[in-house]
């Protein structure tokens, strides 16, 4: 028979849970078993993490976007069981905000656009329910509607392979019953399969502190995630954790996490919640504030605008880099902008930078007595130096410079693991062949039967 499922329909969605519970990417895997009969899937669930810096946002600013064939004469359907299913499993909140649109055939190239503004702007919804009224074949939202934002950047990010980097995350979730008990699993299997896996997979585990990091602290249904490059090698991990609790299903799901995609596209503008990358001169010596954070003003580069930069304590090893700066040094700052409305300026919040130039920087001392070789002290403004122990005067003399010598080098330096924000691309993923395509595995999603 001839194959009718000839019409692309692209589905994306945003905004569904909330700090109390619920979970996007369990809603996806939710349509996907539902839609699986009618519909045939050509690419993974794309999990899209949008700019981290959005103050309004419930955890990770991720949002979800389903690509499938579908025969024209049930595409209603289909975006009927999405709706409803979505309206089945949200949860409800005053600052949930779900919203779901739908686009026919190829992705058009503003809602391309769109989707790099999501990663490292701020977007309005009245400019988000524009594009939406122009674009897409169908829409809905509740509440004000903020989560159209997200589901519309879901759909144009493509994480195309011919020019954007892409990886995996494999979730397994709980049963009903389990959700917001402590998740049970072994975590010295988890080392053990990192280990193993360790170039084929990232963020697994903490390299600084070795705490483990594939479990998410809230009351979701996710039971735990696992980040790499190979869909196959991610099934095989799965296998080999040892967990005392039932696993009701998983999926993978292709994402832009550790890839500093939002850096891609970042400028040194600043401007507040934007994703910031600029070269920044040190102005200072960085402090230590309350709290443990590390700040130090600098001035960007490409603009002459002064700025605070910080690290903040949860960086952990990283702010012992930070201190190591002084005056006259060139970093590369990667980050979120932040305007401190107290202090009436803008902070450049650290997620990584690179140190390109180090300064020469020297100590100053009075000169040695010629005469006794004492240490000589001033002998007022513009009359040169005098020595306690002699009385020789002279002129002429000036100040001794020795060298410091500095401890910092210049290159890359990234927080540990359990400090990085989702899209942060670790040291582990540096170096590796880029990725041409992908294709769907066998099994990529399961949903287990139920126990009678």
């Amino acid at each position: 028979m001839p194959d009718l499922k000839n019409t692309t329909l692209h589905i994306g969605f945003d905004d569904t849970d909330s700090l109390k519970g619920g979970c996007t990417t369990f809603l996806a895997l939710r349509i996907i078993e539902l839609l699986d009969p009618h519909v045939d899937f050509i690419d993974y669930p794309r999990l899209i993490r949008n700019n981290p810096n959005i103050p309004w946002k419930t955890r990770g600013n991720g949002a979800l976007c389903l690509t499938l064939r579908v025969n024209d004469e049930i595409v209603e359907k289909v975006v009927r069981i999405a709706i409803e299913t979505l309206n089945e499993l949200l949860e409800e909140d005053p600052n949930t905000n779900p919203g779901m649109v739908f686009v026919l055939g190829e992705v058009p190239e503003e809602i391309k656009q769109f989707s790099r503004k999501a990663l490292t702007d701020v977007i309005l919804i009245s400019t988000t329910k524009d594009i939406v009224e122009k674009f897409c074949f169908k829409h809905y939202s509740v509440g004000n509607s903020r989560g159209l934002i997200g589901a519309l950047a879901a759909i144009g990010n493509s994480l195309n392979p011919t020019s954007e980097d892409f990886t995996y995350e494999l979730l397994t979730y709980r049963k009903p019953e389990n959700v917001g008990e402590k998740r049970d699993f072994n975590e010295k299997s988890v080392v053990k399969a990192d280990s193993k896996y360790s170039a084929e997979v990232f963020n697994n585990i903490d390299e600084e502190s070795k705490k483990v990091l594939i479990a998410p602290a809230g009351p979701d249904p996710v039971l735990y995630g696992i980040r790499g490059e190979n869909p196959l090698i991610l099934l095989k991990m799965m296998e080999e954790i040892e967990v005392y609790e039932s696993i009701s299903s998983y999926c993978i799901f292709r994402t832009n996490q550790g890839t500093d995609q939002h850096f891609k596209f970042a400028s040194s503008e600043v401007k507040n919640y934007n994703a910031f990358k600029g070269e920044i001169r040190t102005l200072e010596k960085p402090r230590t504030i309350l709290g443990g954070h590390v700040i130090f003003q600098g001035e960007i580069a490409s603009n002459e605008i002064k700025v605070d930069v910080a690290a903040f304590e949860p960086s952990k090893s990283f702010r012992n880099t930070i201190r190591k700066l002084l005056p006259e040094d060139i970093i590369l700052a990667y980050g979120g902008v932040k305007y401190k409305e107290e202090f009436q300026g803008f902070t450049i919040q650290l997620e990584k930078c690179e140190i390109l130039s180090v300064s020469e920087q020297f100590k100053e001392e009075s000169p040695l007595c010629p005469s006794c070789s004492k240490r000589m002290i001033s002998n007022g403004l513009n009359k040169g130096y005098k020595c306690r122990n002699c009385g020789h005067k002279d002129r002429d003399l000036r100040k001794n410079k020795t060298p410091i010598e500095r401890t910092l080098s210049t290159g890359l330096f990234i927080p540990p693991a359990q400090s990085q924000r989702h899209l942060i691309k670790p040291f582990r993923r540096y170096n590796l062949p880029q990725k041409d395509s992908y294709f769907l595995i066998d099994n990529w999603w399961k949903v287990f039967p139920k126990a009678k």
